[in-house]
Protein backbone atom coordinates (compact mmCIF):
# COMPACT_ATOMS: atom_id res chain seq x y z
CA UNK A 1 0.00 0.00 0.00
CA UNK A 2 1.57 3.38 -1.20
CA UNK A 3 1.70 6.35 1.15
CA UNK A 4 1.14 9.53 0.90
CA UNK A 5 3.35 12.07 1.20
CA UNK A 6 2.63 15.24 3.39
CA UNK A 7 4.31 18.35 2.13
CA UNK A 8 5.10 20.60 4.80
CA UNK A 9 3.50 24.23 4.75
CA UNK A 10 5.77 27.00 3.18
CA UNK A 11 8.13 28.98 5.57
CA UNK A 12 7.51 32.88 4.86
CA UNK A 13 10.00 35.37 6.38
CA UNK A 14 7.36 38.36 7.27
CA UNK A 15 9.14 41.54 7.59
CA UNK A 16 7.94 44.78 9.61
CA UNK A 17 5.63 46.41 6.98
CA UNK A 18 3.36 43.19 6.61
CA UNK A 19 3.09 43.07 10.55
CA UNK A 20 2.20 46.82 10.70
CA UNK A 21 -0.04 46.53 8.02
CA UNK A 22 -2.12 43.16 9.84
CA UNK A 23 -2.67 44.98 12.92
CA UNK A 24 -3.66 48.58 11.76
CA UNK A 25 -6.07 46.69 8.91
CA UNK A 26 -9.13 44.27 9.76
CA UNK A 27 -9.04 43.50 5.92
CA UNK A 28 -6.44 42.46 3.36
CA UNK A 29 -3.88 40.60 2.21
CA UNK A 30 -1.45 40.97 5.54
CA UNK A 31 -3.96 40.40 7.71
CA UNK A 32 -4.84 36.98 5.91
CA UNK A 33 -1.28 35.84 5.67
CA UNK A 34 -1.25 36.21 9.70
CA UNK A 35 -4.32 34.48 9.57
CA UNK A 36 -2.85 31.84 7.18
CA UNK A 37 0.06 30.98 9.40
CA UNK A 38 -2.35 30.72 12.51
CA UNK A 39 -4.01 28.09 10.93
CA UNK A 40 -1.15 26.55 9.95
CA UNK A 41 -1.31 26.81 6.28
CA UNK A 42 2.24 28.83 6.38
CA UNK A 43 5.16 28.71 8.80
CA UNK A 44 5.28 32.31 9.98
CA UNK A 45 8.78 33.69 10.73
CA UNK A 46 9.85 36.44 11.55
CA UNK A 47 13.13 38.35 13.83
CA UNK A 48 13.90 39.73 17.23
CA UNK A 49 14.62 43.07 14.91
CA UNK A 50 11.50 42.87 13.12
CA UNK A 51 9.44 42.69 16.21
CA UNK A 52 11.22 45.42 17.57
CA UNK A 53 10.64 47.48 14.46
CA UNK A 54 7.11 46.68 14.13
CA UNK A 55 6.25 47.57 17.74
CA UNK A 56 8.45 51.02 17.67
CA UNK A 57 6.57 51.80 14.51
CA UNK A 58 3.36 51.53 15.81
CA UNK A 59 3.88 53.19 19.16
CA UNK A 60 4.68 56.52 17.12
CA UNK A 61 2.01 55.94 13.72
CA UNK A 62 -0.50 53.75 15.14
CA UNK A 63 -1.03 53.17 18.65
CA UNK A 64 -4.71 51.55 18.57
CA UNK A 65 -3.16 48.86 17.02
CA UNK A 66 -0.81 47.63 19.44
CA UNK A 67 -2.94 45.53 21.29
CA UNK A 68 -3.74 43.61 18.40
CA UNK A 69 0.00 43.39 17.24
CA UNK A 70 0.88 42.20 20.72
CA UNK A 71 -1.57 38.98 20.27
CA UNK A 72 0.59 38.56 16.57
CA UNK A 73 3.99 39.00 18.65
CA UNK A 74 3.23 36.58 20.79
CA UNK A 75 2.09 34.15 18.39
CA UNK A 76 5.30 34.98 16.67
CA UNK A 77 7.96 34.33 19.39
CA UNK A 78 8.16 30.80 18.90
CA UNK A 79 8.88 31.98 15.03
CA UNK A 80 12.31 33.71 15.94
CA UNK A 81 15.17 33.50 13.25
CA UNK A 82 17.84 35.73 13.92
CA UNK A 83 20.68 35.43 11.86
CA UNK A 84 24.39 35.20 12.84
CA UNK A 85 26.33 38.18 11.85
CA UNK A 86 28.45 36.87 9.72
CA UNK A 87 25.88 36.24 7.41
CA UNK A 88 24.09 39.54 7.29
CA UNK A 89 27.24 41.23 6.71
CA UNK A 90 27.77 38.62 3.63
CA UNK A 91 24.36 40.07 2.30
CA UNK A 92 25.20 43.69 2.73
CA UNK A 93 27.39 43.23 0.02
CA UNK A 94 24.80 42.56 -2.21
CA UNK A 95 21.76 44.58 -1.30
CA UNK A 96 21.59 47.85 1.02
CA UNK A 97 23.22 47.28 4.55
CA UNK A 98 19.95 48.27 6.29
CA UNK A 99 17.84 45.17 5.07
CA UNK A 100 20.70 43.12 5.35
CA UNK A 101 19.54 41.67 8.41
CA UNK A 102 16.18 40.63 7.57
CA UNK A 103 17.29 38.99 4.40
CA UNK A 104 19.64 37.29 6.16
CA UNK A 105 17.55 36.17 8.83
CA UNK A 106 14.98 34.82 6.24
CA UNK A 107 18.08 32.75 5.09
CA UNK A 108 18.82 32.10 8.02
CA UNK A 109 15.22 30.41 8.23
CA UNK A 110 15.42 29.25 5.56
CA UNK A 111 12.36 30.62 4.17
CA UNK A 112 10.95 30.11 0.39
CA UNK A 113 9.17 33.61 0.62
CA UNK A 114 9.79 36.89 2.32
CA UNK A 115 6.83 39.14 2.56
CA UNK A 116 6.95 42.68 2.25
CA UNK A 117 5.60 46.07 1.21
CA UNK A 118 9.35 47.26 1.03
CA UNK A 119 9.30 48.45 -2.10
CA UNK A 120 12.23 50.66 -2.39
CA UNK A 121 14.71 48.27 -0.83
CA UNK A 122 13.86 44.41 -1.08
CA UNK A 123 10.99 44.80 -4.00
CA UNK A 124 12.69 46.23 -6.42
CA UNK A 125 15.78 43.95 -5.81
CA UNK A 126 13.71 40.45 -5.58
CA UNK A 127 15.10 39.14 -8.84
CA UNK A 128 19.33 39.78 -7.18
CA UNK A 129 17.31 38.33 -3.54
CA UNK A 130 15.68 35.15 -5.52
CA UNK A 131 19.31 34.65 -7.33
CA UNK A 132 21.26 34.93 -4.62
CA UNK A 133 19.83 33.12 -1.42
CA UNK A 134 16.77 31.27 -3.89
CA UNK A 135 14.29 33.16 -1.48
CA UNK A 136 10.87 34.76 -3.45
CA UNK A 137 10.49 37.98 -2.36
CA UNK A 138 6.47 39.22 -2.95
CA UNK A 139 3.47 40.47 -1.00
CA UNK A 140 1.64 39.28 0.95
CA UNK A 141 -1.04 38.44 -1.44
CA UNK A 142 0.98 36.31 -3.64
CA UNK A 143 1.43 33.71 -0.50
CA UNK A 144 -2.24 33.76 0.08
CA UNK A 145 -3.02 33.45 -3.09
CA UNK A 146 -0.40 30.73 -4.10
CA UNK A 147 -1.36 28.64 -0.66
CA UNK A 148 -5.31 29.00 -0.06
CA UNK A 149 -6.80 27.60 2.87
CA UNK A 150 -7.25 23.75 2.36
Amino acid sequence: MATLGTTEPPKVFVDSSVLMAAAISGTGAARDLILAGLRGQVTLQISSLVLEETERNLADKAPAALPLFIQFRDFLYGALHDPPDQLVTEVARVIVAKDAPIVAAAVSARSAYLATYDRKHLLRHKEQIEASYGISVVTPDVVVRNHPAR
